[in-house]
């Protein structure tokens, strides 16, 4: 009987098969650290969870072993849906909220957690419990911890348990073309800790929880505030290319490989600075948030907006993008029916954090039967053989995602254009003009500030 953490046939080809849209549905991403990650050794990677779906796939897809993953209970009621959850190598776990007489079943499900260790496999628990809705670290739960310590232990010195602290960060979640960092810390040995825990049980597991929870946060963007959170988060996406133009002035070398990781460690040091002010001199925090009155009437995220507005792109370029995109229209209108039902589905889900996860698996699931639709008709009109026919599928799903990688190009000219003429146009030239003052201050502040911008990096 193959065990849950067994690479199969069927994992690995489904595994791929998700990939490739996986890494198709954001604009850009960047993995760190790697290089950090024991090869052959029982390891857990704990990652914060703040986007559903997507950060376990943020986990899974830039490692080459499988990994067992742990999730809520209540998603296993339908046996069906149990069933494939567990060929996805998903295990349930009882919370409190579960209700108590459930978790007495949780006994069994940490022995096959700790299972997979001991044969130096790979699993992850995101440490946080659930889903988050803000860009801060929580307070991490004991579960990850307890089998940690019982997994070290049944191991008797022959393999060491380690904790991967992961960092998952998107600077959205609303649809598709987001940015994406993932950052891989420095493994945490428990053995570092198990003489602890045998002489007292809970300072060892607070311990080790206090230990993860320092080494994930500077992996993260991880907003300290509570107050004054919106108004932070805000001015640190808005704030992001400010920034960066004092990088680039100070012509500063950075290890990120992307503009994806230069935004992500903007954000990241901002909130630094913005943290420290709101300690020490909250109203300061007021007086820049008065810039952004006009900025959040605009549509979209706060991370696009600033895109938005620092975009200098010439109206003629817009032009030339709408021409070339011509031969995609048919493309885009094969996509356009997935969209629409992955957009009505997200209309009724209060979560923002769970939308892009909806959009994707809608896309995935319409777009699949739509391409598979399409190459059977053309096989059925042109009568070629099999062979030609999954030639013909393959080319149809590349074409499909070329045009869905083009409307995520296109949103920012579209919008643009929407935004040039009458009443709306008129607010955009205030809300820019707001935003070059309020560019100007974040300079001012990030110059006055040089002392706390390098404790982050």
């Amino acid at each position: 009987m193959s065990k849950i953490y067994d690479n199969t046939l069927y994992y690995r080809l489904l595994r791929f098969f998700v990939r490739v849209p996986f890494v198709r549905f954001f604009r850009q991403i960047e993995v760190r650290g790697t290089e950090r990650i024991p090869q052959g050794q029982p390891i857990i990677f704990a990652g914060n969870h703040q986007n559903a779906l997507f950060d376990a796939l943020a986990i899974l897809f830039f490692q080459k072993n499988p990994i067992v993953f742990m999730a809520r209970a209540d998603m296993f009621q339908n046996k069906i849906v149990a069933k494939f959850l567990k060929s996805l190598k998903i295990a349930p776990i009882y919370r409190i909220r579960d209700g108590f007489e459930n978790l007495t079943k949780n006994e069994k499900q940490m022995n096959g957690a700790v299972d997979v260790l001991v044969n130096r496999k790979q699993m992850c628990l995101m440490p946080e419990g659930d889903l988050g809705n803000q860009h801060k670290l929580r307070p991490l739960v004991k579960g990850l911890f307890r089998i940690a310590y019982s997994a070290e232990e049944k191991l008797k010195g022959e393999a060491h348990v380690k904790i991967i602290p992961v960092g998952i960060d998107f600077n959205y979640y609303f649809h598709s073309g987001p940015d994406l960092v993932v950052t891989y810390g420095e493994p945490i040995e428990v053995r570092d800790y198990i003489n602890i825990y045998r002489e007292n049980q809970a300072n060892g597991l607070n311990s080790l929880r206090d230990k993860l929870a320092e080494s994930m946060s500077p992996l993260m963007h991880d907003i300290k505030s509570t107050a004054a959170y919106e108004k932070i988060y805000r001015l640190c996406c808005l704030g992001t290319p400010a920034y960066l133009d004092i990088l680039l002035e100070k012509g500063e070398e950075t290890d990120a490989t992307t503009m994806a990781g230069l935004r992500f460690d903007a954000r990241c040091a901002l909130s630094r600075i913005l943290d420290e002010i709101d300690t020490a001199n909250p109203e300061q925090i007021d007086v820049l948030d008065d810039f952004c009155k006009r900025l959040k009437n605009l549509p979209g995220s706060p991370a696009e907006v600033s895109e938005w507005m620092d975009d200098k792109q010439p109206g003629f370029i817009t032009v030339l993008l709408m021409i070339i995109s011509i031969p995609l229209l048919p493309g885009l209108l094969m996509n356009f029916p997935a969209w629409l039902i992955s957009h009505q589905i997200c209309k009724g889900v209060e979560d923002k954090q769970m939308h892009s996860t909806f959009t994707f698996t809608m896309g995935l699931l319409f777009n699949l039967i739509i391409y598979i639709v399409a190459a059977c008709c053309l096989v059925n009109f042109t009568g070629v053989s099999a062979l030609y026919g999954l030639l013909i599928f393959f080319f149809i799903t590349t074409y499909g995602l070329v045009c869905e990688r083009a409307r995520q190009a296109l949103r920012l000219p579209l919008r643009r254009m929407a935004w040039s003429f009458g009443k709306r146009g008129d607010l955009l030239k205030l809300c820019k003009a707001d935003y070059q003052k309020l560019k100007e201050e974040i300079k001012k502040m990030v110059k006055n500030n040089e002392e706390v911008v390098s404790k982050v990096f």
